[in-house]
């Protein structure tokens, strides 16, 4: 009998000292407190991951498109000078320009490379973009393409180079 009443004695002794189990309120509350912050700085890091890819998007088209013009010109040495009279400080528009013809005789010279290379910037940059190629005179010709991001930030980006 001895036994019976330590056990018993003992059971009582721990079950009184134990503390109750689970959480309590204010620690469930502190925890999501926590897992909230973190949730908002990584959607904060995507956030940003998606306007500097945006960002990269538009430096990389814009490259590509000055090279295009530039290519352009090179092929069409003699006409070089009209290029640049015919293309000061143009605008991209909100609707889609016309005249770019990819194919027979009327694809071929000066006026229809500026139509189709409007036409790419119209479709690689956002509306009121601004394009505009300069001669110095010398031979040197300088493409210069200017957009606004989401953030309304202007960026430009200038190509100089020799047809």
């Amino acid at each position: 009998m001895s036994n019976q009443l330590r056990i018993k004695r003992l059971t009582r002794i721990y079950k009184g000292s134990q503390s109750i189990n689970g959480f309590t309120l204010l620690e469930v509350l502190i925890a999501m407190l926590i897992l909230a912050i973190g949730v908002l700085g990584i959607t904060a890091l995507q956030f940003k991951g998606l306007q500097y890819n945006q960002d990269a998007y538009y430096r990389s088209q814009v490259n590509i498109i000055a090279y295009d013009i530039a290519d352009r010109m090179r092929l069409n040495q003699a006409n070089a000078a009209t290029y640049a009279a015919n293309l000061t400080n143009w605008t991209v528009p909100a609707a889609a320009p016309t005249g770019c013809d990819q194919t027979g005789t009327a694809a071929v010279g000066m006026a229809n490379d500026l139509d189709c290379w409007k036409l790419q910037l119209y479709t690689a940059l956002p509306p009121d973009s601004i394009a505009n190629i300069n001669n110095d005179g010398s031979g040197l010709f300088t493409v210069t393409l200017t957009w606004l991001d989401r953030e309304g930030t202007s960026h430009a980006i200038e190509y100089t180079f020799q047809p």
